[in-house]
């Protein structure tokens, strides 16, 4: 069997954006094309057990299936490319048999949408993204779209800043931008939003007559908090129907009898990454059936071979059940949420990570992540059990040989239960002592499970043995286990170290001596952190990183409300508080040789935090390396362009063995 390699990735595919009709399951598969640097999304088919492609023209992610075809948006004339690379906004929709056959197109939108929900063809709800400097120049222009998409790339060579945020992880400087709902009605577009409202579509009522969206107006500020509205689909008439005044929203789902189940987050006790809670609204009026604390409600279960769905999932209700993806300890599955009570039961009982499902037949569809195999689409019955439905990705699971996790928990100093694994080398000899990779989850609140990860069996192939934890501040254990806020690099680094030394006590595979931590995002905040306060580790690779969490305020995308949320300060309210809280403020004690990994389109972790850190361990005489990579954001271990994925992985890779090898 072949060992895993730097492509291997690449070898995966990615099933998303998963909808059932009848006995039919549509979905899209995405694809890593080394030729082009890029991915590849086309929309399929599987009925009566086969999987066949209905698209490939390689650019189908969100489509939606109507009475008679299915509608999804593609650029597929060479002139309408190019107009799109003058960003002249434009959005072509094309009609495609439900059978498959030549899709054909239907209608063309000057705008850049983002989201739709369909009443009928020739009437549908759109948001789109708008933005303030090209509409001034089309005014200009006399609303000639190309003579205004000339006049702002005329003005490129600078950039005018007047509001919070003005830049967005993945969309670059968003200063002026927002995203608009507009109503189509047979040839007519009328704005539903107003121009200073940047909103997201959450759910249609199956009748069509209600819309729900979430969002919020703002002037030189975004208050992160939103609003939730709800739209006569008829009348066009707004109300906002809000739980309170410090919320995030996550869905609603329609019940029979007139009752609404309106998942959103209240942001009080536990901060910004709070739990949602569940109210039932019903007559105009609210009730809490569940108050938040246990359930995430989402999947946060790590790993680098899945794609996220590309447009919201149809609420699932049936009768008066509501069904959510929910993260329990170290796996994400499909729950049963019973809104009168607020009780909530398992659905699907194996471990992994379930990323989306549907309603289907009498139970339901599912993409899932089970073990060290790749993602498949799954049936689940109503009582859990599972069949899956599609080979994907078994093949190229057949061809290379990976290396079982050892799971294994402890208890921290608090006496709570930490879980932890470790991936022995592969082949690996008894009575040999390999060196060790550490490697920190981001997030904080996400979690590590038993889910196939590329760079750790890369290395486990390559003669590491690798280590991971779900330390105090992972998702799946509550708010308050999640809930690390003003005490970063407390109880979440004592766990991660207690949690090395137990894999060395209990693996006598694990050379002490020889061992690295890694990490990315929140993970390379930790990285950061361990190699300020400990000399055990030889080699760290620390990614994407948090380095100052008082520059951070500043730089980062979400830093002007999330540095204060998770340090309880601020550049004026404590800052020594936020300065202990950062590894920069303990540089000048590392002794660990230091690579460091990021972007420069990076809004969320910003370069500036790594320049700082690898100009402080330079400064100090400590071998370090900047590997900057154009172009990529947050997202560059997970979807970043395939080539610059390679040398990321061989950049981390060669640097531990450089120095937990070479010796």
């Amino acid at each position: 069997m072949k060992k895993v390699d730097y492509r291997h990735f690449g070898r995966f595919v990615y099933p998303h954006t998963l909808t059932a009709r009848g006995k039919d399951l549509y979905f899209c598969v995405k694809k890593a094309n080394f030729n082009e640097n890029c991915y590849r999304s086309d929309l399929y088919l599987l009925r009566d057990g086969h999987v066949r492609p209905l698209t490939s023209s390689g650019d189908v992610g969100e489509y939606h299936l109507l009475d008679d075809h299915i509608v999804f948006a593609s650029l597929r004339k060479k002139k309408d490319r190019e107009t799109a690379a003058k960003s002249i906004p434009l959005t072509v929709l094309q009609g495609l048999p439900y059978d498959g056959g030549e899709a054909q197109e239907l209608l063309r939108l000057p705008y850049s949408v983002t989201g739709m929900c369909f009443l009928s063809e020739k009437r549908f709800f759109f948001t789109a993204k708008v933005s303030r400097e090209f509409e001034a120049a089309r005014a200009v222009c006399n609303g000639n779209a190309e003579k205004a998409a000339a006049l702002v790339k005329e003005d490129s060579d600078y950039r005018v800043l007047d509001e919070i945020p003005f830049c967005s992880n993945g969309a670059g400087y968003i200063n002026g931008l927002r995203s608009r709902l507009f109503l189509y009605d047979g040839g007519t577009v009328t704005p539903v939003s107003d121009e200073d409202s940047s909103v997201r579509l959450l759910t249609l009522s199956p009748d069509g007559g209600r819309l729900w969206f979430a969002g919020n107006t703002f002037h030189g500020k975004d208050p992160f908090f939103e609003h939730l509205y709800e739209l006569n689909t008829k009348t066009l008439k707004t109300a906002d129907i809000s739980v309170g005044s410090t919320d995030q929203y996550y869905g609603v789902y329609p019940l029979p009898g007139g009752k609404d189940v309106i998942l959103a987050s209240v942001c009080k006790e536990h901060g910004v990454n709070e739990n949602a809670c569940v109210f039932v609204r019903e007559h105009g009026k609210y009730r809490t059936t569940y108050d938040g604390g246990k359930y995430d409600f989402n999947s946060s279960v790590c790993t680098d071979i899945l794609a996220e769905r590309a447009m919201p999932s149809e609420p699932m209700v049936r009768g008066n059940d509501v069904f959510l993806i929910d993260t329990q300890g170290d796996s994400s599955g499909l729950v049963s949420l019973d809104p009168e009570n607020g009780a909530v039961h398992a659905v699907t009982k194996k471990p992994g990570c379930v990323s989306e499902a549907v309603l289907y037949g009498d139970g339901f569809a599912a993409v899932a992540l089970r073990g060290n195999g790749g993602c498949e689409i799954y049936s689940v019955s109503a009582d859990g059990r599972e069949k899956r439905l599609t080979d994907l990705n078994t093949a190229v699971c057949r061809e290379y040989e990976y290396s079982e996790p050892q799971k294994f928990a402890f208890s921290n100093d608090r006496g709570v239960r930490i879980d932890g694994w470790v991936i022995p080398p592969v082949g690996r000899q008894g009575g040999k002592k390999y060196p060790a990779i550490l490697d920190v989850h981001g997030g904080p609140k996400t979690a590590y499970g038993d889910c196939y990860f590329h760079e750790m069996q890369l290395w486990a192939g390559r003669g590491f043995a690798v280590l991971y934890c779900n330390p105090t501040g992972s998702s799946g254990r509550g708010d308050g286990f999640a809930d690390i806020r003003g005490g970063y690099g407390g109880q979440d680094y004592r766990d991660i170290m207690a949690f090395v030394g137990e894999a060395v006590r209990r693996f006598d595979f694990i050379d002490p001596d020889r061992m690295g931590v890694t990490g990315g995002s929140y993970g390379g905040f930790m990285t950061n952190w361990i190699i300020g306060h400990t000399d055990r580790f030889k080699a760290a690779a620390s990614q994407r990183s948090i380095v100052n969490w008082l520059s951070y305020y500043g730089t980062s995308d979400i830093g002007y409300f999330f540095t204060a949320d998770q340090t309880g300060a601020g550049p004026w309210d404590h800052p020594e508080k936020a300065w202990e809280q950062s590894p920069l403020r303990y540089a000048d004690r590392v002794t660990t040789p230091t690579l460091f990994i990021h972007s420069d389109e990076d809004f969320r972790c910003p370069l500036s935090g790594g320049l700082q850190m690898f100009t402080a361990l330079r400064t100090h005489g400590i071998p370090t390396r900047l590997c900057l990579f154009k172009g990529e954001n947050h997202e560059l271990s997970r979807s970043g362009k395939p080539l610059h994925r390679i040398r990321r992985l061989k950049e981390i890779t060669e640097w531990f063995e450089k120095y937990l090898k070479s010796n």
